[in-house]
């Protein structure tokens, strides 16, 4: 039989911007909230030693903000835009050639030659669907960034909740899963077996993006640095001057006034997932926005999940994905995944069968 032919994708540079500084101080803000996801409590530093100094930035439909801190009369005071304005670069290029909304990115190419042919893609980006299936396997299969067919059929992606007939659902089942994914490292191509499929990194972009931020702060010297990825992702480099790490406040599930639990951090990343901001109304009843994968239903047993990763070579990304398996699969999985993975800590909060929900430490000193 001929293999089918190879379909070549080339890699676009982002557009250069000017980015922006809003404001520069010499204590951090505090009691600062990030919305959705958690809020960030964060420390004041000696007004006599450093300077900090947060930029923001518009990205993967949601708000990046990176602070950086750096001695008073260092050199690099006078750089701080351009890194911060570099690192937003490496997130931009990397929206382009993930997002699905954009017909020209790579993951747009690869979804329509969905059971055509294999796409030749850049080797991240064949790296990072490699990563994917590994964590496929990992978590059972609740971690699948296939889960595209799943998110288009219940209306997430234009934000009109629908539930679907048996047959629509079985459909849809149908063209989700990476064991129909099929990776050529020699040929560096992705290959999604069925028609219909659709690769969606929703479920672990932001993480990623914060990694190749970070990647950019170090390379310019900047060894303290709070990075944020819209509401649900943070990645500390370092601790604040003076302190020992962020105090990271995690948002309570029914009141986003309250906090249900905190945890500190320094070099090391958070992400959250929940059934709350997001959900869905379809068919007179309140969904939650994340899907098994395996069943193609939303999840019912699960309200938040955090997920703490250090010692790795890509905190965000894999903070960033495991909350969805850890929010899939509950507690009891969680505790087996991190008992074998010494570096992830998780704060699950399951539904309660009775009265107010409670946070449970996983592998949490």
């Amino acid at each position: 039989m001929r293999s089918p032919a190879t379909r070549q994708v080339t890699r676009r540079a982002a557009p250069h911007r000017t980015g922006g500084a809003i404001g520069v101080f010499i204590a951090f803000l505090c009691c600062a909230t990030l919305p959705n996801a958690f809020a960030e409590q964060v420390p004041k530093p000696s007004p006599a030693e450093f300077v900090a100094q947060k930029f923001t930035h518009q990205a993967m439909s949601t708000e990046f903000e990176i602070t950086l801190y750096v001695p008073k009369g260092d050199p690099l005071t006078n750089n701080l835009k351009y890194i911060a304005d570099e690192a937003f670069d490496a997130v931009d290029d990397l929206e382009t050639r993930l997002s699905n909304w954009r017909p020209s990115s790579q993951v747009s190419t690869i979804n329509a030659d969905a059971g055509k042919e294999p796409t030749r893609a850049a080797a991240d980006i064949v790296d990072l669907v490699t990563y994917s299936k590994d964590l496929w396997r990992e978590s059972d299969g609740a971690f699948d960034v296939t889960v595209g067919p799943l998110l288009k059929l219940y209306g997430l992606y234009r934000k009109q909740g629908k539930l679907p007939s048996d047959k629509e659902l079985l459909d849809a089942r149908a063209k989700v899963g990476m064991d129909k994914v099929v990776i050529d490292h020699a040929e560096g191509t992705v290959f999604l077996q069925k028609p219909g499929m659709l690769l969606d990194f929703g479920g672990i972009g932001k993480g990623l993006a914060l990694d190749e931020a970070a990647a950019v702060l170090k390379k310019n010297g900047i060894s303290i640095a709070l990075l944020n990825g819209g509401a649900s992702s943070i990645l500390a480099m370092g601790a604040p001057p003076n302190e020992k790490g962020w105090t990271v406040n995690i948002r309570h599930p029914y009141r986003d006034s309250d906090t249900i639990d905190h945890v500190m951090i320094a070099n090391e990343a958070l992400s959250t997932s929940g059934c709350y901001g997001s959900q869905l109304e379809a068919g007179g009843k309140t969904i939650c926005h994340i899907f098994d994968p395996r069943t193609g239903t939303p999840i019912t047993g699960m309200l938040t999940a955090a997920v703490i990763i250090k010692s790795s070579d890509r905190p965000g990304t894999m903070s960033d994905a495991l909350t969805k398996p850890i929010m899939i699969n509950g507690p009891e999985w969680t505790r087996r995944y991190c008992k074998t993975h010494p570096n992830v800590s998780a704060i699950v909060v399951p539904v309660p069968q009775a009265g107010e929900p409670k946070p449970e430490h996983i592998n949490i000193p």
